[in-house]
């Protein structure tokens, strides 16, 4: 797949922090409930391929009896105020703007076979299932008196809320094509009404990317169109995916099990909410910026009061609260699930205790009033007792996660410890809300751990350990030999024991990627893991892992990050291409340039295999000077120009050795977009 981003002239954002974001959650389209050909075991007993062991079947059937689902208060609660849904489940891309084949954004039907079984299928836990067929409500609603919310067609909910002379919508989307879908669709059953602001909770491309698909950027200039972000927001939307991009758009393919196939054996839900749509994702310059608590706007005649959140689910958040309307919109800072305090794609770790006070700080500001809670994922919260419930069981979630985490880390444990050791209490823990269907409370633990003290767990003899592959080797000799590790392996497969299967299994794994039998059995423990696995997440990784351990050698779709330092400010970019630097091919070049970009002067130097930028230093010999315009320099650092025959061209204006420019781009070295996760990759 691709994704193409369509930025406004203002826009300073880099288009692969956005192609991983327009991606998560999107999924093939087969069935895979049916029992699939089995596979040889060491042994010669036939492995189960796609269908759930004896073991994960009483695992997952003993969830049942741990939770109370005859609780239907959230079927009831996310169906509240239905008033139509679209007459045909598919939306179509426009003008060739889609990432999908045959123009499809998003087809709601691939996921009708959450609502055609009353019970999970003993290849999902049954509590995901659950959530994932609340998930899969479908439609527009009304949520509240002037609020209105479409869902049900994308990761992120649309919010249209009633102004005086139009729309306020809040979170449009990932996709153009679904927001100007469910935008449609509230004209035509509430009654046609132009756009009149757009609010971001946030800088996740989730929550910005459908935004020209429900307003213009003619518009916003304008005036027409208010767009009200929090402070740091476009930096935020850049950086969270700058540098490390690529693996983590590698590690979303697992995590959001890009492609699998959509079923009860493969894709049911991402936590959040359905699969993303297959769609460009867009973003307009905003118009106004909100800056601190407190702060108050009228938004086309309604009150509006803001609450900054900053370094909880995203570094740049607000929260904020219509007093009219008594709503309150969380953000992603509450929602109906346990959050990421470290997302496994791959993030900083988030601050636990920060997102307890976010919480304490909105119960305190909102809580006596506050009569709907809404938030851009899952389904809103009705009536001031079960916010402030809500709100208090959720706060004590985080902060219960993050005070027990450092008071088993000050007792000698070690992340991994804690997170075997650590249990929230049975009124936290019994609570829907609080499952951890996109975080997960083993991973949460760990990260507490890391936020504050960092990988290294005080054991010296862990310090610095061997490579990988080494150990495996060095573990497979010490076990006997690779037959003797499968046959232990099988041995705790045929218990039930896939945690341990796997984590054996792995050394055969990397000790000898070629063989078939190890490939195999790692595959099916992995599998039965992600049936068992509460957390989407976790799901996901655990059957993409699967999957392509079985199609070994096979094609790994992955879409390589589109980076534009075109499109992004000079210090961000050369930020960005400093880690593309190789240093054997850096080895021993000196090499200095001057930078005219308008107004901004920059002298790129590099030196030491090391890339810098900087300001120009009085009488500094350079080996060339350049005046150029950042679409020239995008050009000539993405190797699709010369700045040599650019100089020839008068594109550029060039003073000294016209391709001293040339000779850096030439130490750049692109990242390989396919490289495995799962067994040993090329030295």
């Amino acid at each position: 797949m691709s994704t193409r981003l369509v930025l406004g002239s203002r826009a300073l954002l880099c288009a692969s922090a956005l192609a991983l974001l327009a991606l998560q959650g999107c999924s093939g389209s087969n069935d895979t409930s049916k029992a699939q050909a089995s596979q040889a075991a060491p042994s010669g007993d036939p492995l189960p391929v796609g269908v759930a062991t004896e073991h994960t079947r009483l695992a997952n059937a003993a969830v049942l009896k741990e939770l109370d689902f005859s609780d239907k208060a959230a079927y009831a609660a996310a169906q509240k105020g239905f008033i139509a849904r679209l007459d045909d489940p598919k939306i179509l891309g426009k003008d060739g703007n889609y990432m999908s084949e045959k123009g499809v954004v998003y087809d709601a039907s691939k996921l009708d076979f959450l609502n055609n079984a009353a019970e999970a299928p003993p290849t999902a836990n049954p509590s995901l299932w659950r959530q994932a067929q609340i998930n899969n409500v479908q439609g527009l609603y009304k949520i509240a008196e002037r609020i209105y919310q479409f869902r049900g067609y994308d990761i992120t909910n649309l919010t249209l809320i009633e102004g005086k002379t139009g729309w306020i919508l809040v979170d449009p989307n990932i996709s153009p094509n679904v927001a100007a879908a469910g935008l449609k669709l509230a004209n035509e059953k509430l009654g046609a009404r132009p756009v009149k602001a757009i609010l971001i909770t946030h800088s996740h491309g989730d929550h910005f990317g459908g935004m020209l698909g429900v307003t213009t950027l003619e518009d916003i200039k304008a005036g027409k169109v208010q767009v009200i972000v929090p402070e740091a927001f476009m930096e935020e939307a850049v950086s969270e995916q700058l540098y490390t991009g690529n693996i983590i758009d590698r590690r979303s393919g697992f995590s959001y099990g890009f492609n699998l196939p959509t079923g009860p054996a493969g894709t049911i839900t991402n936590g959040l909410g359905v699969p993303a749509a297959q769609d460009i994702v867009t973003l307009a310059p905003p118009t106004q910026v909100v800056s601190r608590t407190g702060q108050k706007l009228t938004v086309d005649g309604l009150d509006v009061v803001f609450q900054m959140a900053p370094h909880t689910e995203a570094p740049a958040e607000m929260l904020f609260y219509f007093p009219q309307l008594k709503a309150l919109c969380l953000a992603e800072d509450g929602n109906q699930l346990m959050h990421n305090l470290y997302s496994i794609r791959g993030t900083k770790v988030r601050d636990a205790r920060v997102w307890a006070q976010t919480l304490n700080t909105a119960l305190e500001m909102f809580g006596a009033d506050a009569q709907m809670a809404f938030s851009p994922h899952t389904w809103p919260v009705y009536g001031n007792e079960s916010i402030r419930t809500f709100l208090g069981k959720q706060r004590d979630m985080y902060k219960y996660i993050n005070d027990q985490s450092l008071r088993l880390a000050n007792n000698g444990y070690d992340a991994v410890e804690i997170s075997n050791m650590i249990k929230l209490p049975p009124s936290l823990d019994k609570e829907f809300y609080n499952r951890g269907y996109y975080g997960a409370l083993k991973h949460n633990a760990r990260a507490v751990y890391d936020f504050y003290l960092g990988y290294f767990n005080g054991n010296p003899a862990e310090l610095d350990p061997l490579p990988r592959i080494d150990a495996a080797r060095l573990y497979v000799e010490a076990m006997g030999g690779i037959d003797n590790v499968l046959k232990l392996g099988r041995k705790a497969f045929d218990a039930g024991d896939y945690r341990w299967t796997a984590q054996l299994v792995n050394h055969a794994v990397y000790a000898d990627p070629e063989n078939k039998a190890a490939r195999e059995l790692q595959a099916a423990a992995l599998e039965q893991m992600g049936f068992q696995a509460e957390s989407a997440t976790w799901r996901g990784f655990y059957l993409t892992a699967a999957m392509e351990l079985r199609q070994y050698g096979g094609e790994r779709r992955h879409t390589r990050p589109i980076i534009d330092p075109a499109t992004i400010p000079v210090p961000m970019a050369v930020d960005y291409l400093a880690a593309l630097v190789d240093p054997a091919k850096a080895q021993g070049k000196a090499i200095r340039v001057g930078l005219a970009l308008g107004k901004q002067k920059y002298t790129l130097r590099l030196e030491n295999s090391v890339l810098n930028l900087g300001q120009p230093f009085p009488g500094e010999k350079l080996d060339a000077s350049y005046t150029l315009d950042q679409a020239t320099f995008g050009r000539i650092v993405k190797a699709q120009a010369k700045a040599a025959d650019e100089a020839k061209s008068g594109a550029l204006k060039a003073d000294g050795n016209a391709a001293a420019l040339d000779d850096i781009v030439a130490v750049f070295s692109m990242p390989s977009t396919d490289f495995p996760l799962v067994w040993p990759n090329k030295p």
